[in-house]
Order: structure tokens, then C-alpha cells, then sequence
């Protein structure tokens, strides 16, 4: 799909970065690798007691930049370490349908959870029949950003929301900004999963 940039940070790790491309080309995607923030970036106040965490979340930032500066309608946004399913170019498809037809800000494709999401009830006369995901709301008790996917309008407000970050409550992770902005939605079965 040619109107979708995937994007990704690494540090300094030539051996995930080299299984992620594999992963990624096997599907039809190549991975635009963002420069890491490291903990000595001047960027990361040198107070903060959470450094690496706090760089992390700067890397997003970065990535969302480097989207906008691109042709491309949405970006993913990931971690290095993650696996992701066979058929992903067939359910991103649906996830862009759903993003687009629930007007989301935010929609997260790989995350952590401790619980089922959802159970179908249906009884033995009848058989379930659904899209090959489900798109469901979340609270803030989810987890993870290992795989997310905005379009440009979202990326805007994110970057106005949290490029200020000296202003912002801690901890500055995208796991407590970005996926908790705006209206957002997981897809079931996940995308994405962390190694």
C-alpha cells in the first residue's frame, strides 16, 4: 500500500534492525529508520529522572516529524522488536477503513494486555460472522505502544500537543501521551506483537 510510511528507531542495534527490515519487506514494506535520541540529547532535560524513557518518547516525536515531511497519507509507528502477522498488509487495509470510518486520532495495532478484550456470546444456533478485526475502545489501564497508526491531522496534534515537553506532567513515555490521546481504538487480534 503506497500511501503508508512505516517508521522505527533503534539504539545502536544492528541485529534488530537488520530481523525488522527482513520482517517488514516480507510483507511489502520498507521501514524509514529514524535517528536514536540518546539520554545525552540536549533535548533531554538533565533533571529528569527517567532519561531513557524520556528519549524515547522524543524518538516518537521525531518519527511523527519525519511523517509529515512525507508523501505518505498514514504512518505506523513501531517498536524494534516486534513480530508482526503474515497477512498484515491484508488487515492493515481493514484497520485503515475502520480508522477512517470512526474518525480516530490514534489506533493502536500491537500493545500489552492482560485480559481478553472482548467475548462474543453466541449460542449454538447461530454463527459469528465479523470482519477479520474488531475495532474496540480502550482505557487507560492498556499498555504499550509497540505498533500505532495515525493519519497527517493526528500527527499534527500530537506534535502540538507534546513537542512542549518541559511543560508536561511525567512520565513523558508515548505510552502515557500518544496512546492515551485523542479518540483512539485497538484492533483484535493485534498486528503486532513484542518479541
Amino acid at each position: 500500500m503506497n500511501n503508508v510510511a512505516i517508521y522505527s528507531f533503534s539504539f545502536n542495534n544492528p541485529e534488530r534492525v537488520r530481523r525488522m527490515n527482513h520482517r517488514f519487506e516480507t510483507v511489502g514494506y520498507p521501514i524509514h529508520w529514524v535517528a536514536p535520541v540518546l539520554t545525552t540529547d540536549p533535548r533531554v532535560p538533565p533533571t529528569v529522572p527517567e532519561r531513557r524513557t524520556h528519549a524515547i518518547m522524543l524518538n516518537h516525536l521525531d518519527m511523527l516529524h519525519e511523517f509529515l515531511s512525507s508523501s505518505a497519507t498514514y504512518g505506523i509507528f513501531c517498536e524494534d522488536d516486534i513480530y508482526i502477522r503474515r497477512d498484515f498488509d491484508t488487515l492493515l487495509r481493514h484497520a485503515i477503513v475502520s480508522y477512517e470510518t470512526l474518525n480516530l486520532d490514534v489506533m493502536l495495532l500491537g500493545y500489552l494486555m492482560t485480559y481478553v478484550p472482548y467475548k462474543p456470546q453466541v449460542s449454538a444456533d447461530h454463527t459469528l460472522l465479523a470482519a477479520p478485526l474488531a475495532v474496540l475502545s480502550y482505557d487507560d489501564s492498556l499498555w504499550g505502544s509497540q505498533m500505532y497508526l495515525v493519519n497527517k491531522v493526528a500527527a499534527r496534534k500530537l506534535l502540538a500537543t507534546f513537542s512542549d515537553h518541559t511543560t508536561l506532567p511525567m512520565p513523558f513515555s508515548p505510552d502515557w501521551t500518544i496512546t492515551k490521546f485523542g479518540k483512539r481504538a485497538i484492533v483484535y487480534p493485534m498486528l503486532a506483537v513484542e518479541e
